[in-house]
């Protein structure tokens, strides 16, 4: 078995598009307006999103080796903003997107620059070799970005 993509339901996708693309380097490789579209027929769709007539709109980014993310913002049933107690830690459920950065302290910069709040407002190392922060997407999804010493961890 092996790693396919992550969904993350967004309230607004012409806002989380650029997060993901333009700071975190996804590119676009596939984008659809579904309603129902090219993937799914109106009952399949109905029956994924649990109401009549659904409608979504899904744009799927990867990044340089193929690590996949489907942005998901459905038009009914509307989708909107979980409650942040939701997205942290304490609840069940995914609490955190992990990303594999090479210059975290430039990371760290941007996404300050760019008003995205931080978890910590420092860079920190959860054990030998790597460097680390958190930070949220807009809809207040939780990001760890993880710089990792190559002589420490070889890739591949």
């Amino acid at each position: 078995m092996s790693f396919n993509h992550i969904c993350i339901i967004v309230s607004d996708l012409d806002r989380s598009l650029p997060f993901y693309q333009d700071l975190l380097g996804f590119k676009n490789v596939i984008a659809e307006s579904t309603e129902p579209g090219i993937w799914f027929d109106s009952s399949t769709l109905d029956d994924i999103l649990g109401v009549k007539n659904a409608a979504t709109r899904i744009v799927v980014v990867a990044d340089d080796d193929g690590a996949a993310l489907e942005l998901q913002q459905a038009a009914n049933p509307l989708s909107t903003k979980a409650p942040d107690e939701y997205l942290r830690y304490g609840k069940t459920g995914v609490k955190e997107l992990a990303i594999d950065v090479a210059d975290i302290d430039d990371l760290f910069q941007r996404v300050k620059a760019a008003g995205h709040e931080l978890q910590t407002d420092y860079i920190w190392s959860p054990y030998a070799g790597t460097r680390s922060f958190l930070f949220y997407d807009p809809d207040g999804a939780l990001i760890q970005a993880m710089e990792v010493s190559e002589e420490r961890f070889p890739r591949k």
